[in-house]
């Protein structure tokens, strides 16, 4: 599996490795919203940078975004913070958030260290 999804008191960390296939990211990002945890967490961090690259149609990111629409409704503190360097990875979020389809205060980071100061989570 090309994602690790580790839990903590206050969020979770995924982290994604290989190739990265849509359906791979619509069922990490189900699994998250799934969980009983996800109605008390405040953030929620998505790394990529062990990614080799993704591989996601547009179905599924219109699947993904469906999916971030509904946890919303049921947690719309989390704040989400994605960790790349991948410009393809990036010019997708920025025209997600752009185009207003994602809910949940959403960034992209370089690395885990400015991803943490804007959460204000302790590595």
């Amino acid at each position: 599996m090309p994602y690790a999804i580790h839990w903590e008191p206050q969020g979770v960390y995924k982290t994604f490795h290989g190739l990265v296939t849509g359906a791979e990211l619509l069922q990490s990002v189900q699994e998250v919203a799934a969980d009983p945890r996800f109605e008390r967490l405040r953030f929620e961090i998505s790394d990529y940078l062990g990614a080799e690259g993704t591989d996601y149609s547009q179905d599924a990111l219109n699947d993904v975004r469906a999916t971030r629409i509904g946890s919303y409704q049921t947690n719309p503190r989390v704040k989400v913070a994605i960790i790349t360097r991948d410009p393809d990875i990036e010019n997708r979020i920025y025209s997600t958030v752009a185009a207003r389809l994602t809910l949940h205060q959403t960034r992209v980071f370089p690395d885990l260290a400015s991803a943490n100061v804007w959460l204000g989570r302790s590595a």
